[in-house]
């Protein structure tokens, strides 16, 4: 395991928990504990970090990052089977635990991600058993209809809930803020650089929902991407954000990260 600087005493207690459950989850199972202090370097301990290629020090995910802006740990402890990938496209299943102190409140986040790719080859696998055996006639009818009536139905537990959340697993915060620009520039079907002042504002309120502003140096990267100013980032941040506080709330606009 790849352990961070100092962190606060109660997310330390979690730290061993990280070698611990790397061992005995095995080589396939990435265990990862993120902060809440920064999200720029979120990654504080690790195991098993070169199933994602992430290390002490990298930026938080996109599902930690949404998770923590719409608080939703409020109503939950934790988030199960979810589906995550790497930046090459590589999927796993993740499941979030959200760390709290003694008074309840959120410190940080105990990450679980899971490679099923061999369990995914060997179900395509007597798929295509299947599929011969059909085709020879040699399937047994009594039997699939005795699978398909014990299959056990997924349901959401107690304290938590299943999610279809796509979640990256960036290295660094470069990789952050470009694949969110590119993803929503791409659901916006124009490039950053051709976008008029509607289609950035479009944009950058799909940024700021998705909490890529708590990641220090993203306005200078999206500013880059869309071909304008810092301060013209920050004055359509504060438009976006004005408008979603209401006239009855405070004009000052939450500071996003530099």
């Amino acid at each position: 395991m790849s352990a961070s600087k100092p962190v606060s005493s109660s997310l330390q207690l979690f730290v061993p928990l990280v070698d611990f459950l790397g061992k005995i989850l095995g080589p396939k199972t990435e265990v990862v504990l993120q902060n809440v202090r920064d999200f720029s370097h979120a990654v504080v301990a690790i195991a098993n970090g070169n199933l994602s290629g992430r290390t002490i020090g990298s930026p938080a995910t996109d599902l930690v990052r949404h998770i923590w802006q719409n608080h939703e740990y409020d109503q939950h402890n934790y988030l199960t089977h979810n589906t995550s990938y790497t930046v090459q496209g590589h999927p796993m299943v993740s499941s979030t635990l959200f760390v709290r102190n003694s008074r309840g409140r959120v410190i940080g986040f105990l990450c679980i991600n899971f490679d099923n790719s061999a369990l995914r080859q060997a179900s395509q696998e007597l798929r295509r058993a299947s599929a011969y055996l059909d085709a020879l006639g040699l399937s047994d009818p009594a039997a699939e209809l005795n699978d398909d009536a014990t299959a056990p139905e997924e349901s959401d537990a107690e304290t938590g809930t299943d999610q279809s959340t796509r979640e990256i697993l960036s290295v660094n915060t470069d990789e952050v803020v470009t694949h969110n620009i590119a993803k929503f520039a791409a659901e916006l079907g124009i490039p950053p650089a051709r976008m008029n002042r509607q289609e950035r504002m479009q944009l950058i309120t799909r940024l700021d929902g998705s909490g890529v502003f708590l990641v220090k140096g993203s306005v200078d990267t999206v500013a880059r991407a869309l071909g304008i100013s810092s301060p013209s980032v920050y004055r359509y941040l504060h438009t976006i954000r004005n408008a979603a506080a209401g006239p009855d709330q405070s004009t000052s606009a939450r500071p996003a990260q530099l």
